[in-house]
This record gives structure tokens, sequence and C-alpha cells, in this order.
């Protein structure tokens, strides 16, 4: 595997078994202590194929949530220092994204769409009544086209998520 560049997120303090190569003397543990911010090359272990820990020096043993990768971006691509102006094209069709649908939410489309529908339909009857256009002595007229444009304006979002 190839050795990266870690950053510590949090103070650490590691052990590692040191060998003393004779027979009668016991081993020792030696510890090192790892600072907030402090750099290290190391090398990434897996088990079970899933990332394990971090081997720096091929000893100490250091667990994931202590550091974070380092990666590092040319200034160049970053600045634009090479004159051409560019724009990406995930803004573009976050552009075109966002003058289609209201939201990128569905849960707020669809209560967007229920809103805007039921004062639709309840605006509607309400005109319709006083234009003489409905005769109804259902004093609950307004609320069932309320319903009925809620229920329209669900719809149609169902139709328009459906469709992309």
């Amino acid at each position: 595997m190839a050795k990266k560049t870690y950053v510590f997120i949090t103070d650490l303090k590691t052990p590692r078994v040191v060998g003393t190569g004779i027979p009668h003397a016991p081993q020792k543990i030696e510890y090192r202590t790892f600072r907030k911010g402090d750099t290290v090359n190391g090398e990434m272990k897996h088990v079970d194929n899933k990332p394990a820990v971090i081997l720096i020096e091929g000893n100490f043993p250091i667990p994931l949530h202590a550091v974070k990768e380092l990666v590092a971006k040319d200034l160049q691509e970053l600045s634009g220092a090479d004159g051409k102006k560019e724009t990406k094209e995930d803004d573009k069709a976050f552009e075109m994204e966002s003058k289609i649908s209201i939201s990128k939410n569905p849960k707020v489309a669809y209560l967007d769409a229920i809103v805007i529908g039921s004062l639709l339909g309840a605006g509607a009857m309400y005109l319709a009544e006083k234009k003489n256009w409905v005769q109804t002595t259902d004093k609950y007229a307004p609320l069932y086209a309320a319903l009925g444009g809620a229920a329209l304006g669900a719809y149609l979002v169902y139709r328009h998520k459906n469709s992309e």
C-alpha cells in the first residue's frame, strides 16, 4: 500500500512494544505523543476489507477517529491562474434544476404544492360563487375545492418527480 499524509485532529498518546532482544529481559512499552495538527506519513491497514488503523513508522497504530487524510490540490487548478474562466457543469445543472422545480427536497415540494393548490382551489370557488357561476347552498364548498386543489397540486408534483 502507498503511504499517505495524515493530520491529527485530536491529541493522542499511542503505545508500541519494544523488544530488548535479551531472552531473560522483558519487553518494554514505549509511548509517543502526537499533538493536534501534527502531520505524519502512514499506511492504512484493513481488517475484513474495512479500514482499521493507520500504521506510522511501522510500529505505531493510530485509530481512524484521531486523524484525517491530508489532500493537496494544485493551486493553479483552484485559482484559475492560467487565465481561463471555467464554469463547472455541476453549477449549470443546479441552475437548470432550480428553474424547473420549486425545491430539491421532495417533502418541501409536496408541501408547497398542497398549500398553493388549496389556496387556488378555495380562491376559485370563492370567485365562482361571487360571479354566480356556481349556485350552491353548501357552506363547505370552498373547503371541498381547497381539498381538491391540494390533491391536484400533490398529483402534479408526483408526476413531475417521476418524469425526471
